[in-house]
């Protein structure tokens, strides 16, 4: 069970001058540093991922659903039974007894589970004690808000049997209000959010619209890395919503933490760009698809101002698309509305602003939609671009996850065009006569070396992943497996040396001369044939 850090802790918990209190290093850290790890007091999958994901280390698979509730699965036995002495044994017999139709107990909202969980174990009660829940402000706000959480509040005292007197609500729907506020969301890289996390000192960390530290997850654990930079003596902020949002989107999604962002992004409404002119983590990039730092520093939209305006405008109408294609089924349907969201969002487009949301969003599922149609040598271009003109201006640190899984995403569709291009090469087929894109695409592909390109990438993702723990994440594990059947292949001697030789020294001369010409300009060349695959099939009119 999780505690206040110790003397020697590399974390501090200080009262904070205007917030209340706030997590500071006692020591310093250098980016991509792994701060602490943490283990969770409430760690529960979200409703929706419950038949997905076990729902006590949340790995995804094929879990198996308890016997006895059918409101809990686990991936083995070994889980199940550290989930059964940990909780279960106390909310099983609850969820099983409480309600009878299997359907509406799958339904119990997440933030209900949890607290079902806190009212059973007082271990976790207890361990909400020091948290700020906003319950007045809460109390106090307009719409329903209170009457919701007062409803869940007696929905987790009625199924926990401890009694649905007022003060027992009163004091569900304070714990309840403990976890809203302070729990974390549970990504996963795949699924997106898959559950809901809860430490009481990992809580203390405020927020930032330019986090200098940022939360990851492995199993049951969080780890606390470094984004930036810190000192001794420095608060470690996090960032509680996605960043690279709009403001507007950002105040939106912070209104349910009762605060207003004082941010430099906030206060100066800073787009992606300006933020990543600025930011400490740039000249990291010297080793990554973007290595001109001028590209960062001086880009127009950062001194523009028709440029400024006109990401300003579109922010205020940015909208996520993420649900809607979810209700989707149909790809022909899905590129209808991919179609239909980039063409409102040409004038982005026209004016090469990518980094801005919800562009990136748009392309990232354009390029899955061409690897679920399996057509991944129109896949592989916007993948590229998406790694070269999006990621590195939303997140300027090369090692940031989702910079990573953006690397992993291009290796993996590498696998599929290198793998045709070595057949139609050892065949001797020539150039497809199908449209003219289509054989550009497939020229620039032969003249490229994709096996070596797709091995430096996956080299790159595991040198970019935490130091000692990073080996666990699900990333690393694809990204090993893949990159060893890659050094399985015959025939690659003169090729694995000077992979090799960069491996060893990345900074020398000679390694650098290397990586420009395998990995930088190749994928800069496909980047730029993304823009036309994109134009010719999201960007023009219907016929």
């Amino acid at each position: 069970m999780s505690s206040s850090p110790s003397p020697s802790s590399p974390l501090q918990i200080r009262p904070h001058p205007t917030k209340g209190r706030g997590l500071y290093a006692t020591q310093s850290f250098s980016p991509g540093q792994v701060i602490l790890p943490f283990t969770p007091l409430l760690l529960l999958p979200t409703v929706s991922y419950l038949n997905i994901v076990c729902s006590y280390c949340l790995r995804p698979g094929n879990p198996r659903a308890c016997s006895r509730c059918h409101a809990a699965s686990y991936c083995d036995a070994t889980c199940q039974a550290a989930a059964w002495k940990a909780v279960h044994s106390r909310e099983c017999k609850v969820l099983r007894q409480g309600i009878k139709d299997e359907d509406r107990r799958r339904r119990l909202p997440t933030p209900t589970r949890a607290l079902i969980q806190a009212v059973l174990r007082k271990e976790i009660g207890d361990g909400l004690e020091g948290l700020e829940g906003h319950v007045l402000e809460k109390k106090a706000a307009e719409g329903d808000e209170w009457k919701d959480i007062e409803i869940m509040a007696m929905a987790a005292c009625a199924f926990s049997g401890k009694g649905t007197a007022e003060e027992d609500i009163r004091k569900a729907a304070e714990m309840l209000c403990k976890i809203q506020n302070n729990s974390f969301q549970r990504f996963d890289s795949d699924l997106g959010v898959i559950g809901l996390f809860l430490e009481p000192t990992l809580a203390m960390a405020n927020h930032s619209c330019i986090p200098n530290a940022a939360v990851q997850f492995i199993g049951r654990n969080a780890l606390l890395i470094a984004e930036n930079p810190i000192r001794a003596g420095d608060e470690m902020e996090l960032a509680y919503t996605f960043y690279t949002d709009p403001l507007p989107k950002r105040k939106e999604a912070l209104a349910h933490y009762k605060f207003v962002c004082q941010c430099l992004r906030c206060r100066d409404n800073l787009n992606v760009y300006q933020v990543a002119a600025v930011s400490p983590t740039v000249n990291l990039n010297s080793q990554s698809l973007v290595p001109d730092v001028s590209r960062f520093r001086h880009h127009p939209a950062t001194s523009n101002y028709s440029k400024q305006s006109m990401i300003n405008q579109y922010g205020e109408s940015a909208d996520s698309i993420v649900n809607a294609l979810g209700d989707i089924e149909s790809p022909s349907e899905r590129r209808k509305l991919l179609k239909s969201e980039y063409r409102k969002h040409k004038g982005l487009v026209d004016e090469q602003l990518w980094a801005v949301m919800p562009l990136p969003d748009i392309l990232f599922r354009i390029s899955m939609l061409y690897g679920e149609e399996e057509s991944f040598a129109l896949a592989l271009p916007v993948a590229c671009l998406i790694a070269t003109a999006c990621d590195p201006y939303q997140y300027t640190s090369p090692f940031h996850p989702i910079r990573l899984s953006g690397l992993f995403t291009m290796a993996n569709f590498l696998t599929h065009t290198a793998a045709t291009t070595a057949f139609l090469e050892k065949s001797n087929t020539p150039v497809s006569r199908t449209a003219v894109l289509e054989q550009k695409i497939e020229q620039t592909l032969r003249e490229i070396d994709q096996v070596s390109l797709c091995q430096m990438l996956l080299i790159t993702i595991l040198k970019g992943l935490p130091d000692k723990y990073g080996a666990k994440m699900d990333l690393a594990v694809k990204a090993r497996a893949l990159l060893d059947d890659i050094e399985k292949l015959a025939g690659r001697e003169q090729e694995a040396s000077l992979i090799n030789e960069w491996r060893r020294d990345p900074n020398s001369e000679k390694s650098q001369a290397f990586f420009e010409f395998a990995v930088v300009k190749p994928v800069d060349a496909l980047a730029s044939l993304g823009k036309e695959v994109l134009e010719r099939d999201f960007g023009a009119a219907a016929a």
